[in-house]
């Protein structure tokens, strides 16, 4: 489905004419279905920290959850050994953890890290995600 402004069937809400997206409904905890439960409290810990920034959207899709102000700012893929994140920003960061990033548009890049403990949870991380959500809302 292409459309801009909130869909009719899925009630998600879009901020670009012609978003393409999909109406399916997810689970999220399906995502975590055969994975440690270490990859679950990550998760936990991750979006209660994120929550304090601002309002967002949560939305689960089938690979992945996304966290959108405006756009999406943020996704987190939970794969068996780690937490899988993605963040926007308007430059490609060079700086550990970040092991890898794509620029996607004329000013934006998404930036690529591993969550494996909860120390990894830390400021610097935090603020960089905070710095998307800005950027996006």
């Amino acid at each position: 489905v292409e459309m801009t402004g909130t869909c009719p069937n899925c009630k998600r809400s879009f901020s670009r004419n012609k978003q393409w997206h999909s109406c399916e409904k997810h689970d999220m905890n399906d995502l975590f279905t055969n994975k440690p439960a270490i990859i679950r409290d990550l998760y936990d810990e991750l979006i209660s920290q994120i929550k304090k920034i601002g309002p967002m959207d949560i939305h689960a899709g089938k690979w992945n959850i996304t966290l959108r102000s405006g756009s999406t700012f943020f996704s987190v893929n939970p794969e068996k050994t780690y937490l899988g994140i993605v963040f926007v920003r308007d430059e490609a960061l060079d700086d550990f953890p970040v092991y890898q990033c794509h620029q996607y548009s004329k000013n934006r890049w998404s930036n690529h890290v591993k969550i494996e403990d909860f120390d990894e949870i830390d400021k610097q991380l935090l603020g960089w995600i905070r710095d998307a959500y800005e950027i996006c809302k």
